[in-house]
């Protein structure tokens, strides 16, 4: 059984979402306005790129957003920084990186060279499975995701699986 995930828009601009486990347990949470487009971006990434150890997975082993959110000295162990899988940590740099072309400046012609720098810079690996070609794959992918989500109607949804 996929992970399946569902965001509910709701009248205040704002997203519910809902993640359904592999086991059969869920759980949800509320989403600021705009912030869904994050958790999008974490979906296409994680599916595009094959990772099983990011944001999606580690909510299916049982972690919750809210577990994400707390201050680091409140979270669970396995989510303090340091302790996060490298899948985990790659994964927010590619996100951030596909938010910023997506908001502020376009596509990036050097998104791979920029992304190894920057992971360089905190002493974390590259994703050997990134390439030029699967970025091509996760700009269209999120973009056909936004669009979807912006002229969704209050009150429906968009529901999304994953093999985790």
């Amino acid at each position: 059984m996929p992970l399946r995930l569902q965001f509910k828009k709701q009248k205040d601009g704002s997203a519910v979402l809902t993640c359904f486990r592999t086991d059969g347990s869920s759980t949800f949470t509320k989403i600021r306005p705009g912030l869904e487009i994050h958790d999008l971006a974490h979906y296409v990434v994680e599916t595009t790129l094959g990772f099983k150890e990011a944001f999606y997975g580690l909510i299916n082993q049982g972690f919750t957003v809210p577990d994400f959110e707390l201050p680091r000295e409140q979270r669970p162990t396995a989510l303090i920084p340091e302790n996060l899988p490298a899948e985990s940590l790659q994964t927010e740099f590619i996100v951030n990186q596909l938010q910023i072309e997506l908001y502020n400046s376009g596509e990036q012609q050097n998104f791979v060279p920029l992304l190894q720098q920057a992971m360089a810079n905190r002493n974390l690996d590259f994703p050997t499975v990134l390439t030029t070609d699967k970025v091509l794959v996760m700009r269209q992918e999120l973009s056909a995701l936004v669009t979807k989500w912006q002229a969704l109607p209050a009150g429906e949804s968009i529901s999304l699986e994953m093999e985790i």
